[in-house]
């Protein structure tokens, strides 16, 4: 993208996982900016950052060990921004979506897994994510969450999640998304499945809304975007899992190109700050 002026969204087709993951995202920026070498590159990733561009690990990736970006791929450009995925698409919502009607709400996702950005008085809170995914909705279960612990939410309703559990209901294996297909076969198997799913997204919804009254709950991740209807139980049931009234629940206007749009604007303000000093 050509900052300033324009901004060109290019989407690249999945490759294989290489070991060495830097030298993946060398080939993918590089694929990305052509002969152009920017000004700044952001690169937003799905686990906690620290300043100094360090992704402490990240389990959708695979990452179990910190990873210096900054470090490994600071030559690809003038100024490197490595920052978490989901504050980049706080700054999209703030911008260029719902924040501009709602001054605190929740930015949900369901992907790989789920997790949280917080809005209070239109200021992203301090921090990398809310970890919601990680509310225990099951305390007598055997499923295992990759944070260690057993009964997550992200262990039952993230894409890996049903995955597992139609491995354990439906004695198959198969894909989140054909769990979605056979539910609208009226497979019964994958019916009854996507009740326990809509349950435990109606326990997680409501223990955020517990934590933190919003105006509104914004959902993304392909999973939120494609099967929301699906995902997203019906008000009565999250009622009865919060003291807190049932705001709006809304997918995002911005769809998958979300991340994308964060990663502009968190690379603008990068520029207001040095430039302005604000």
């Amino acid at each position: 993208a050509e900052f300033g002026k324009r901004r060109e969204f290019l989407t690249l087709h999945k490759e294989p996982t290489k070991k060495d993951f830097c030298a993946q995202l060398e080939t993918i920026v590089r694929k990305v900016r052509g002969d152009i070498i920017p000004e700044y590159t952001v690169i937003l990733l799905p686990g906690p950052v620290k300043e100094n561009s360090t992704l402490c690990k990240s389990p959708p990736l695979g990452i179990e060990e910190p990873v210096n970006i900054r470090n490994e791929l600071g030559n690809l450009c003038r100024h490197l921004l490595v920052k978490n995925d989901m504050n980049g698409a706080l700054e999209a919502e703030l911008y260029e979506g719902y924040g501009k009607k709602y001054r605190n709400f929740y930015l949900l996702t369901f992907s790989t897994g789920i997790g949280a950005g917080v809005v209070c008085n239109g200021i992203p809170a301090k921090g990398n994510s809310g970890e919601v995914g990680h509310i225990v909705v099951e305390r007598q279960s055997n499923v295992e969450c990759g944070c260690g612990n057993k009964g997550c939410w992200g262990a039952f309703c993230s894409g890996k999640g049903i995955e597992n559990l139609a491995l354990r209901i439906m004695d198959t294996q198969m894909s989140c998304e054909k769990v979605f297909t056979e539910v609208e076969k009226g497979r019964r198997s994958a019916k009854y499945l996507l009740g326990m799913v809509q349950e435990y997204n109606a326990q997680g919804i409501g223990t955020m809304l517990n934590v933190l009254d919003t105006d509104a709950i914004i959902v993304m991740g392909s999973i939120g975007i494609q099967q929301f209807d699906k995902m997203i139980p019906a008000r009565d049931k999250i009622k009865r899992y919060t003291i807190n009234p049932v705001p709006i629940i809304t997918p995002t206007l911005l769809g998958d190109n979300i991340g994308l749009i964060g990663a502009y604007h968190l690379a603008a303000k990068e520029v207001r700050r040095k430039l302005y000093g604000k």
